[in-house]
């Protein structure tokens, strides 16, 4: 066998590796981002869940975040409040930041989420507000535009 027959045996076995490889490398890849968004979606939920086991335990702080009410500094459960709601604003840093991960469909559903919770809670707005660079350009987006709820007001 010549060594230009061998050669064209060799490009034909490497195409054909490839035309295999190529494929197989595209559903890697694909699983892949399925188990980062998985994991993303994990934590997302983990933190929520720890959000409202706090509401759980002290429940007469839900107004702060629920219902408008206000808090001042002086006010025993000011930095219990604080604390929540950065937990609070945590989680919807993640779900502005990671939104996509659910879905490009799911996107409004989540924006409307943050803003409805930005709109009832003026800790949350404040905290935000009082602490911009701690957060993302996303979440502030978010929070700069008004909810249906605030714009019909």
């Amino acid at each position: 066998m010549s060594v230009e027959v061998l050669q064209v045996y060799v490009s034909i076995g490497g195409l054909l590796l490839a035309l295999v490889g190529v494929p197989l490398l595209f559903v890697q890849l694909r699983d892949v981002k399925r188990s980062v968004q998985s994991a993303a979606h994990a934590a997302l939920y983990s933190q929520g869940a720890d959000l409202r086991s706090h509401l759980v335990e002290y429940p007469h702080l839900r107004k702060y975040f629920f219902d408008g009410a206000e808090i001042t500094a002086d006010h025993e459960d000011f930095d219990r409040v604080v604390t929540v709601a950065e937990l609070f604003l945590n989680h919807l840093e993640h779900i502005a930041v990671l939104g996509d991960s659910f879905g490009k469909e799911n996107r409004p559903a989540l924006e409307r989420f943050c803003r409805v919770a930005l709109d009832r809670s003026p800790v949350l707005r404040n905290h935000l507000a009082g602490n911009r660079a701690a957060y993302s350009d996303s979440l502030h987006r978010i929070a700069g535009r008004r909810s249906d709820a605030r714009a019909n007001a």
